[in-house]
């Protein structure tokens, strides 16, 4: 990479702890509500920048044998099931969906309960 430190995490998680740590404290309840909203958001971006590549390549990859394909995306499952060219009830599409839920959750929301079960 071309750039130098800090890295673009980095930054990020600078600015959602100034938010969290300097400026919620600050302000009236109502504001430091929204201010939770944008540390959530900027705590999203970070974990898609350091999670998103892994956790997308290995649904891709299951997708790919379950498609029989070297090409695979969601949209192109999406197309496959509507009309009903893989069966919902394949145990190996099920095993990817629950995966890509998985994957989606972990970088959208780790804290999750539900995600924390799934987990054990």
């Amino acid at each position: 990479m071309i750039f130098d430190r800090p890295s673009s995490v980095e930054l990020l998680k600078a600015v959602s702890f100034f938010l969290d740590q300097k400026i919620k404290k600050e302000v009236p309840p109502h504001l430091a509500f929204k201010l939770r909203i944008v540390e959530n958001v900027l705590n999203i971006v970070c974990r898609e920048i350091e999670l998103g590549d892994t956790l997308s390549e290995e649904v891709i990859s299951d997708l790919k044998k379950v498609m029989n394909s070297d090409i695979a995306s969601l949209e192109d499952l999406a197309i496959l099931i509507k009309e009903q060219k893989i069966d919902l009830e394949d145990q190996d599409l099920q095993n990817i969906l629950v995966k890509l839920s998985k994957n989606k959750i972990a970088v959208d929301n780790p804290n999750y309960s539900t995600y924390k079960k799934l987990l054990d």
